[in-house]
């Protein structure tokens, strides 16, 4: 549904629909834009593919022209007087629509508003709105402006008149010439705070009055050339939800941060510092690497020297009765680069046990000695 294609899996939807057949409707335009099948439409204050971003600035002035024509070519129906009707829905779009014709060529006219529908056939009464941009003499030029919409007006409602069969001919609608009435244009008092809070509407934090050859703005700090304006340096300012805010530029040869992209980073710095510092890792590493292996090494050898004493030891060159014995002995390193060959013991000597220590070339740190006594 709704202009998806199947896959031979599922459905694909476009980008504004959902579900597994794509009939739901997705909100893809924000802040009050509609989807017209290929793009948001956005309201005045608002733009971008989303309607997400907020225009920069807003300078206009307004004007009510207040004008009563009769509609001939249609009956009065009581269900006119609703608003939500489809009745009056269809009857404010095609007076719409002929109004807009009637008043082509005024750069002013910006549109009309029903505020009462009178039977008698259909007594129309309405605005028409005049908006301009804001300079010294706009009060000059929205006086012009309705002095166009009377005679525009009076000379549209002569010309479209019905026939006898209540119809006319190349227009939408048909009205009485004689029941036109026209009022002067009621002109705001401008005043430029006030015009630019109701502009800018739920955003009206963020806009502020400035003037400029004493011409007033409505503007945020987005716009540039202004006391108020947000200088971002190296980015572009953006209005968002929360406010401005600074994008900042990436370039070929630089990231830019801060809060207003004051300050850079250049990329072959960050990536020399990158380098220098996987360098002082690996040479960091090979040096515990080498502390590691050579502790391993003399670890091996040590406990290879041990292994070999105590075998020399069980094999009997051991102490034998009558000498002293410490379990507890020291080898020192500068003798202990290997076992050396054993001289035989000596031959006990008929008065008593002989030491045979003196014949090791081991130097021997004894700790405490322990007598051992044998019966004769």
């Amino acid at each position: 549904l709704n202009g998806g294609s199947w896959t031979g899996e599922a459905c694909y939807c476009p980008p504004q629909f959902t579900g597994d057949r794509c009939q739901y409707a997705v909100e893809v335009c924000n802040n009050g834009g509609s989807w017209d099948g290929l793009k948001c439409l956005c309201p005045e204050l608002f733009y971008g593919p989303r309607c997400d971003d907020v225009v920069d600035g807003v300078e206009m002035v307004s004007a009510l022209k207040k004008l009563t024509v009769t509609v001939t070519s249609q009956e009065y129906n009581s269900k006119l007087q609703d608003p939500s009707s489809e009745e009056f829905k269809n009857f404010n779009s095609t007076f719409a629509e002929q109004m807009k014709i009637i008043y082509d060529g005024i750069p002013e006219y910006e549109g009309v508003n029903i505020t009462q529908l009178r039977p008698g056939s259909v007594v129309v009464e309405h605005d028409v709105i005049l908006k301009t941009n804001y300079t010294p003499e706009y009060k000059q030029v929205l006086e012009k402006a309705s002095e166009q919409v009377e005679k525009k007006i009076l000379n549209a409602t002569a010309e479209q008149i019905s026939n006898s069969n209540n119809t006319c001919v190349d227009f939408l609608l048909c009205f009485n010439s004689t029941a036109t009435l026209v009022q002067n244009a009621t002109v705001f008092q401008y005043d430029p705070e006030e015009e630019c809070r109701k502009e800018a509407g739920t955003y009206a934090a963020y806009f502020t009055v400035e003037y400029k050859d004493q011409k007033p703005y409505c503007i945020t700090p987005c716009m540039p050339g202004f006391n108020a304006s947000l200088d971002c340096h190296y980015g572009k300012c953006q209005m968002q939800r929360s406010g401005p805010h600074c994008n900042c530029l990436i370039t070929a040869t630089h990231w830019y941060q801060g809060e207003t992209c004051e300050w850079g980073i250049q990329k072959s710095l960050v990536y020399g510092l990158t380098g220098a510092g996987a360098a002082v890792v690996l040479v960091v590493m090979a040096v515990l690497l080498v502390f590691a292996l050579r502790a391993r090494r003399m670890a091996k050898r040590q406990k290879y020297r041990v292994s070999q004493l105590y075998k020399w030891y069980e094999e009997g060159g051991g102490p034998t009765p009558g000498t002293f014995h410490n379990t507890g002995f020291d080898l020192s390193e500068e003798h202990l680069s290997g076992p050396k060959p054993l001289k035989p013991p000596k031959p006990r000597s008929p008065t008593g046990p002989a030491l045979y220590w003196s014949s090791l070339s081991f130097q021997i740190h004894i700790q405490r000695p322990q007598v051992i006594m044998t019966a004769m």
